[in-house]
């Protein structure tokens, strides 16, 4: 969340119910101790004169406008390199059911057609934008900046901004964000695809900017801001949605593994080759889980069989798992959003208070990536004994939980303080808590800095 008058709005109406500051992680050095970080990665290939680039992917989260959302990230690995070149290597959009000829799906928001034509299909495709860096002789770092928010504007332009103008009053910056006043916006280099898109026509949009504004200035920021342009993107990931964003994440995932020098005909999982390390945002960590989770079946709408997980997916997302060495989330609602996959359990647990607290979750979204990775160490050498994700989260973040112990997973949660307004004991910015971690210099020297730890 990035809109300033939504913080504001946030303040004042939150300012006598937020609690005291929580507790940080006194225990995160102990418990990350002999994980490995990106630094340890560089490290490792500059000690041996390797060529071998770092690959490193980025998921963005909720609430996201335009591409982009890596920059703090990207400035952080150049101050961590001490010198930086950046190069912009492009862009490359999703293919197979988002290919410029494919037909949109056949789904409906209350029996309206979410997509009417191939055109707008086209325009709602995610993408990655490449950067290579790299400074003072280390290796290459290549970050995908992996983005999934155009699947998402049409439903929230269409919907949400538009329907709510009239029930609490519009918001010029989401009505400005949907509809273009220039028209369409092309993308020279890749004909037939758009670099922005007008969901609202402009004639519409005028209307909507001078609707009264119902709602008093806190609710309604929050109401636009969190729930309409936020919280919407989490909805969708729970409902049909969820197939149509896992599937362009896997799309996505093969132009990343293929750049990275894997053959797609032949590769095995177990076959040596680069580790990938993936830092998520927020909701990004339950797509990025759900997508390389090759035995999940989805909501299974017949409408949307062309986004199942196809032999070819499958084989990308086993690769994938066997060497994605660990996860970085900033924020997350796995804990939260888990709520929805209510399942029955493969065994019965002990139900003594001592053993029930004990316990380690079975995590089906991740299940399927500790066993390829644990494949693949017993045919490898490795320095990380087990699949890990750390996590950060600032208590007074309202978008983020942190993460339960998992079976066959090193999970560390660590807890942080992000930079912004506060008036102490009484009140935090949300808004600044939520987006501030890869702006968070701890944040960065955790997943950077090589570990000090033999």
């Amino acid at each position: 969340m990035r809109n300033g008058y939504t913080d504001r709005c946030a303040l004042v109406l939150l300012l006598s119910s937020l609690s005291l500051w929580g507790q940080t992680g006194s225990n995160a050095a102990a418990a990350l101790a002999g994980k490995e970080s990106i630094g340890d990665a560089v490290k490792i290939e500059d000690r041996i004169d390797h060529s071998q680039p770092i690959y490193l992917i980025y998921i963005h989260g909720i609430s996201q406008v335009g591409p982009g959302d890596s920059l703090s990230l990207r400035k952080g690995i150049c101050k961590y390199l001490g010198e930086c070149n950046l190069t912009y290597v492009g862009r490359v959009y999703a293919d197979g059911p988002f290919a410029i000829d494919q037909h949109p799906p056949k789904i409906a928001y209350m029996q309206v057609p979410v997509w009417k034509t191939r055109e707008e299909w086209s325009a709602s495709a995610p993408f990655i934008d490449r950067y290579k860096i790299v400074g003072r002789n280390h290796v290459p770092i290549i970050l995908d900046e992996y983005n999934w928010w155009p699947l998402a504007y049409p439903l929230k332009c269409k919907w949400l901004v538009t329907k709510d103008a009239s029930l609490t009053g519009p918001v010029k910056n989401w009505i400005d964000t949907c509809a273009l006043t220039g028209g369409n916006q092309p993308d020279a280099k890749h004909p037939g695809r758009y670099q922005a898109y007008s969901w609202i026509e402009p004639p519409e949009a005028g209307e909507l900017k001078h609707m009264h504004r119902r709602a008093a200035l806190a609710n309604r920021g929050l109401k636009n801001g969190l729930m309409d342009w936020g919280i919407g993107d989490a909805v969708m990931a729970l409902g049909p949605m969820q197939e149509i964003l896992t599937a362009g994440i896997r799309q996505l995932l093969r132009n990343t593994v293929a750049d990275a020098g894997v053959d797609l005909q032949t590769m095995k999982p177990t076959d040596p080759g680069p580790d990938f390390f993936v830092i998520t945002h927020s909701l990004g960590s339950f797509l990025a889980l759900a997508a390389i989770d090759s035995d999940w079946q989805g909501p299974q709408n017949s409408e949307l069989t062309n986004f199942r997980m196809s032999p070819e997916d499958k084989l990308v997302v086993d690769y994938f798992s066997a060497h994605a060495t660990g996860f970085y989330f900033l924020a997350n609602q796995l804990r939260l959003l888990e709520l929805a996959g209510l399942s029955a359990p493969t065994q019965v647990p002990d139900e003594s208070p001592a053993s029930s607290e004990s316990t380690r979750t079975k995590s089906a979204a991740i299940a399927h990536w500790a066993e390829e990775r644990e494949t693949f160490l017993q045919h490898h050498s490795s320095t990380v004994p087990t699949p890990q994700i750390i996590a950060w989260s600032d208590p007074n973040d309202l978008l983020s939980w942190d993460v339960p112990d998992i079976d066959g997973v090193t999970v560390v949660n660590i807890h942080v303080r992000n930079s912004g307004f506060k008036i102490a004991p009484f009140l935090a910015s949300p808004t600044s808590a939520h987006a501030n971690y890869a702006k968070n210099q701890k944040v960065l020297s955790r997943i950077l800095k090589p570990n000090p730890t033999p």
